[in-house]
């Protein structure tokens, strides 16, 4: 492109107009748009002007359509998201700045992130940092929540869909059916594709579930989380709850509720397991004929043995307050035992003088 642009008349009046930050970078970013539509400023603001008195709205939005064909020639080239927007933006600026601005629809300019984008933008949260997250949760629910989404790899609309009556929870006596390091296994079909799923509700999520349905007074049916209205969380209601938590913890973060299901999957991959394990425990359509073939449940634990390695809070939340309580119960039974220790020394040492025959000088 000739430098001989710069000395449009519209090119003068525009750069008039704006500052010199902005002329320095649109001097770099607009030659692209003029290669693009192949005309001179003066013959695109001249187009321009003539559209926008045509009585074919076809005409009149000429030049939207070809900044968004422009748009859409830099995705293809596959340029990051904020470097279109900056030759978008030196378009919009020229036609506004020569009094021919140009009208968008809501999502006419929206871009598609590049992979690059995509690499940078999504980020999936490390076991280290799910733990502060958890650290963050205010009541039982959300810790129980937060870790049914990390540790078993469904997804809002999954989870929304759970009823504490088809997990079975508790025994034919109303007792909580698990004890200490026991995982609830699950296989079902996920709410939004109807593909299988295989997986585990952790040990940890279970004591936090525990602990949550006690507050509730032990429900025996419905839906397993309810909001502060006693109504079933919505996925809309599930994501918001989680980002609040995230948003406490790190702040300005790009954040989905799905990076959690992300993680989950990244702890199936750390502990090595089979791809079709991983796709089965995932929820993933298998390929071929394996999409016909079920795990059993013994090689779906086994499985979730080794993933939950690298899935586990270590010592967060509901076991750590286990901790805590064994701790007081254990200072608690030593200071009897030490009472107790004190008054076998006082009957020990009444003995001793009844055997000398001096009590009375006790």
């Amino acid at each position: 492109m000739s430098m001989d642009w710069k000395s449009d008349p519209y090119v003068k009046a525009w750069f008039a107009k704006v500052g010199a930050r902005s002329v320095h970078n649109y001097s770099r970013e607009f030659p692209k748009f003029l290669e693009f539509v192949n005309k001179t400023p003066s013959e695109i603001i001249d187009s321009r002007i003539q559209n926008l008195m045509s009585a074919n709205p076809v005409e009149r939005r000429f030049w939207e359509e070809q900044v968004v064909l422009f748009k859409k020639s830099l995705e293809k080239k596959g340029l990051r998201k904020a470097t279109i927007h900056g030759y978008i933006r030196t378009a919009q600026s020229f036609f506004a700045n020569n009094s021919v601005r140009l009208q968008f629809g809501k999502k006419e300019l929206h871009i598609e992130p590049s992979e690059k984008d995509k690499v940078i933008r999504e980020w999936i949260p490390t076991n280290e940092e799910v733990r502060l997250i958890y650290k963050m949760a205010t009541n039982a629910r959300d810790r129980a929540l937060l870790l049914v989404l990390y540790q078993s790899g469904l997804s809002p609309v999954d989870v929304a869909g759970l009823r504490i009556e088809e997990l079975d929870l508790y025994d034919e006596n109303g007792n909580w059916r698990f004890k200490g390091g026991e995982d609830k296994y699950i296989d079902r079909l996920r709410e939004k594709t109807d593909v299988e799923y295989q997986t585990c509700i952790s040990r940890e999520a279970l004591d936090d579930l525990r602990i949550y349905l006690q507050g509730r007074g032990n429900p025996k049916e419905g839906a397993l989380f309810l909001s502060h209205k006693n109504q079933p969380l919505s996925e809309r209601f599930i994501h918001e709850s989680i980002t609040s938590i995230v948003e406490r913890t790190f702040k300005g973060r790009d954040w989905k509720t799905k990076h959690l299901r992300d993680a989950y999957k990244n702890g199936l991959v750390q502990a090595k397991l089979p791809q079709e394990t991983i796709d089965m425990m995932f929820g993933h359509t298998r390929s071929g004929a394996k999409k016909d073939y079920r795990l059993t449940e013994e090689t779906i634990r086994q499985a979730y043995q080794e993933a939950f390695k690298f899935l586990t809070v270590n010592g967060f939340g509901s076991t750590n307050r286990k901790l805590e309580e064994v701790s007081a119960t254990v200072e608690k039974q030593q200071q009897m035992i030490e009472e107790q220790r004190k008054m076998i020394e006082e009957l020990q040492e009444k003995v001793k003088w009844l055997s000398v025959g001096k009590l009375q000088d006790y």
